[in-house]
């Protein structure tokens, strides 16, 4: 890291939605990113337009981008490059720009979901010579808003510390970031990774369910997005466990106690218990 209060150079390849997420969140307020050290390289025009107007030099190939950031370094090896593409399209970025990335050693930082971090080590090119040292991470859909979660932990061919720059950027989209083995990325993938997803399919299900007790769609859309929206709120700021408030909820022979019968007679604790653990399961096919 430079010790002149500079982030390190950094290429971002993909410029997606989470790809804007991580920079726009980055270069907020007193956050890591400078606009004069980042280089993003994404081939759609209209989603570069988005990165151009936050004052970010944009490229449509990836060693350019990369270039770019080996350009600003003042020390060989110290720019990052933080790869936010579809994890099928590692072989072809990998023919692209080895060659770069074997001319000194560097931190890659991965956000492939189900890539563990010697895939990406040995398809960017460990045999012949690219030394790269891969930190994986895993941010969530809330970083759109920073307030995402990020799981990070250090792969392969790692240092002590390569990972403090990825836990800057990912600290500019939310507040959280924790450390865990990558045994565990699946895991976490499938909590919090997918964990938005079973949000909105509560509040799809939750919709439904109002319009046929006789609300117009647009009242039973606001109803539940603050409904959930508050009982989210007071769940992060209580200190009470998610049973103890649902049980201050439920009076008992009340509403709510009839409607969490019907939720237990269909099983649909287990039914999320083994959805999750089917989200994690897919997860580690598509590492293979």
């Amino acid at each position: 890291m430079p010790t002149d209060g500079r982030n390190p150079p950094l290429a971002v390849i993909g410029g997606g939605n989470m790809g804007l997420a991580i920079v726009s969140g980055g270069m907020a307020g007193t956050r890591p990113l400078m606009r004069g050290f980042v280089a993003v390289a994404e081939p759609d025009e209209a989603k570069r337009a988005a990165f151009k107007a936050l004052g970010v030099a944009t490229f449509a190939h990836a060693a350019d981008a990369i270039g770019a950031a080996i350009g600003k370094e003042d020390k060989g090896g110290e720019a990052q490059v933080l790869l936010a593409v579809k994890p099928q399209m590692l072989m072809r970025l990998a023919e692209e720009v080895r060659e770069l990335l074997a001319a000194e050693s560097r931190v890659v930082i991965s956000i492939l979901a189900g890539t563990p971090t010697a895939k990406v080590r040995a398809v960017l090119g460990v045999a012949l010579g690219a030394e790269v040292r891969v930190v994986r991470a895993m941010p969530n859909l809330p970083a759109k808003i920073r307030q995402g979660i990020t799981a990070l932990c250090s792969g392969a061919g790692t240092r002590p510390g390569d990972d403090a720059f990825a836990r800057e950027i990912f600290g500019g989209v939310g507040p959280m970031v924790v450390t865990i083995e990558e045994s565990l990325m699946d895991a976490f993938t499938a909590v919090a990774g997918s964990g938005p997803a079973y949000v909105f399919y509560l509040a799809e299900a939750m919709i439904q369910a109002s319009v046929r007790l006789g609300f117009d769609e647009p009242t039973a859309r606001d109803i539940v997005r603050e409904t959930i929206a508050g009982a989210g709120n007071l769940l992060a700021d209580s200190a009470e466990a998610p049973e103890k408030l649902r049980a201050a909820v439920t009076s008992k022979g009340g509403t709510t106690e009839a409607a969490c019968k019907k939720l237990d007679e269909a099983g649909v604790m287990l039914a999320l218990v083994e959805a999750m653990r089917a989200a994690r399961d897919r997860g580690r096919e598509l590492g293979r």
